[in-house]
């Protein structure tokens, strides 16, 4: 019993961080923002309630609809630092995560009046 608790402890101490497994947002695009945010909502992973009025900021131009980021976004794709975080192939917990600091960014996005 004592070897199985050590070896759990151990385990877990051993395991990633959640952070780190998360994509860095500070390079995402309004495009992407938007376009992920749009997936978010979708899948119920961030409130449409809050994440609608940061979506129609960001994407109430055709260039940033049009784009192969914001298409990207709405697959599930989060594009930053030259990295693709795919929603689709992670965690539900690390999804919702990774949708939240979408949504943070697009937040401060948004209050900057960025545009692609």
């Amino acid at each position: 019993m004592t070897t199985v608790l050590i070896v759990l402890a151990f385990a877990q101490m051993s395991a990633a961080p959640v952070i780190s497994a998360l994509p860095d947002v500070r390079s995402i695009t309004p495009a992407n923002a938007a376009g992920v945010l749009q997936y978010c909502a979708k899948n119920q992973l961030v409130s449409s309630a809050v994440s609608d009025g940061v979506i129609g900021s960001l994407s109430d131009d055709k260039k940033i609809t049009s784009s192969h980021d914001y298409s990207a976004g709405q697959a599930g794709h989060i594009l930053s630092g030259g990295k693709t975080f795919a929603l689709g192939q992670t965690t539900g917990f690390l999804r919702s995560q990774a949708c939240d600091l979408v949504l943070r960014q697009a937040q401060q996005l948004q209050a900057k009046g960025m545009k692609p």
